[in-house]
């Protein structure tokens, strides 16, 4: 196919990015979004979405990849949803801080779904619903310390947001990770109540509980790597840290708020088949209304039953979240629909990797189908800091410009995802590889001449 493709225009992006910053700090509303993430050359200002397409400010067509960041599992306005959402509102109200009908099939649709989860209690964010996850974990066990991971991101709370990108200059040794706060204004003394493992290195993950297994509460991990680039766990690694966490009396949360009822339709516990104590969910679980939710085993749980335990919110299973979650439980439930998602996230995958093959660069993907990461290496990198040196070296952000330029909007960090949904079509996949086909000899030239590694810096 030949190289066609006319610059888009960013006028008006760039017209209402300027206005924005008298009143937004920096702009935008986060900074995921935003210059500093690589949204280049100016942030991505959408009109509209519908399906697997947005419409800019600009008027410009793009097949969306970044899918809010993973919640449009269903894609943009899913009408199953949205006509829940439009009836309850117009027929019922938007909230009342008190019980209703629809927190219960909400919470039944769920625990329906994640083999794990007897009881759960719903929220607003990831963040939050981590958070809850903790304080049950450390309730429950008596104990004080969380183990997490170098390069995972369970929300960014002072009591957790620690070594989720860290850099050569902070991240101390491999056996032994330092607790890198992940913003500035984070009280020090948060970090002697954390341990910060190497995720998918076994015998690193056998030496923590050897040393500190009696004073550990809970250990918490994405399953699968989400915050760098969708980085599968080795054979055998959850399934050995749920025995060490069981043998030394500790709680296994799974962080699910990527893939919960994203790679299968019990989320990752069901594609692994190891089950955690606790799980979080969100993303997308409403199909794109906020919600989340933390669940697990009817023993933890019950602590906020007798008041043990605190967990309240005013906006708390809200019927319009609650019509959203049974709604978009419902649809994805139909037969078919992760066996399509997977197979046309597949094609996409795969042909990334040939089209970058035809222009003479090493490429590989990992993660799940619906939602994983190229890399322009001969295998992925199997943890953080082997990531780390792939995206100092990778031209991801020259894919992410020529892209964005012919019609295909993905996250511009090497360390995002492609998000598949219900709404890309076959259609919408030989479109992005027919763009993907033109781009590649520009990423091409961009590695040979040297320009690589984050642009508008890491998030």
């Amino acid at each position: 196919m030949s190289d066609t493709h006319v610059t888009p225009s960013t006028t008006r992006s760039t017209e209402l990015y300027e206005r924005a910053a008298h009143s937004i700090a920096g702009g935008v509303g986060s900074g995921t979004r935003s210059h500093r993430s690589g949204y280049l050359p100016v942030p991505v200002f959408v009109r509209s979405g519908q399906g697997a397409h947005i419409t800019d400010e600009d008027g410009n067509d793009f097949i969306d990849y970044v899918m809010g960041q993973g919640p449009l599992i269903l894609g943009h306005r899913p009408p199953a949803v949205i006509d829940a959402v439009t009836e309850t509102l117009r027929e019922r109200g938007s909230l009342f801080s008190l019980a209703h009908d629809l927190e219960g099939q909400a919470a039944a649709a769920v625990t329906a779904r994640m083999p794990s989860v007897d009881l759960l209690r719903f929220g607003q964010s990831g963040t939050e619903c981590v958070q809850y996850a903790i304080r049950f974990a450390r309730s429950f066990t008596g104990r004080e310390k969380i183990l997490r991971f170098e390069g995972h991101y369970h929300g960014w709370s002072d009591a957790i947001h620690w070594s989720g990108h860290p850099g050569p200059d902070e991240w101390g040794p491999a056996d032994a990770p330092a607790a890198a706060p992940g913003s500035a204004g984070m009280p020090p003394a948060v970090a002697s109540t954390l341990i910060i493992g190497t995720w998918n290195d076994t015998d690193a993950l056998e030496r923590v509980f050897a040393e500190h297994g009696s004073e550990i509460a809970a250990v918490i991990t994405e399953p699968i790597m989400g915050n760098m680039g969708a980085i599968m766990p080795a054979p055998g690694y959850l399934e050995r840290m749920r025995e060490l966490a069981t043998e030394h009396g500790a709680l296994l949360i799974f962080d699910e708020v990527l893939t919960g009822m994203r790679v299968a339709p019990g989320g990752a516990q069901e594609l692994f088949g190891v089950m955690p104590d606790l799980t979080v969910l969100a993303k997308a679980l409403g199909a794109g209304v906020p919600v989340a939710a933390v669940g697990g085993r009817g023993d933890i749980m019950e602590m906020v039953i007798d008041g043990r335990t605190m967990h309240g919110g005013t906006y708390n299973s809200n019927p319009l979240v609650c019509s959203a979650v049974i709604a978009a439980v419902q649809t994805t439930g139909r037969p078919g629909f992760y066996e399509t998602l997977e197979a046309r996230g597949r094609r996409l995958a795969d042909g990334l990797v040939a089209a970058a093959a035809d222009a003479g660069m090493e490429a590989c993907w990992s993660g799940a189908p619906s939602m994983f990461q190229l890399w322009f290496a001969p295998a992925p990198p199997a943890g953080y800091r082997a990531a780390h040196e792939v995206v100092a070296r990778s031209p991801f952000p020259t894919l992410y410009a020529e892209l964005r330029e012919r019609g295909v909007l993905i996250q511009p960090p090497q360390e995002g995802l492609f998000f598949l949904s219900g709404g890309h079509t076959d259609e919408d996949i030989d479109r992005s590889l027919e763009a993907a086909a033109d781009a590649m000899p520009a990423v091409a030239a961009a590695l040979e001449r040297g320009d690589v590694g984050p642009r508008g810096g890491v998030r």
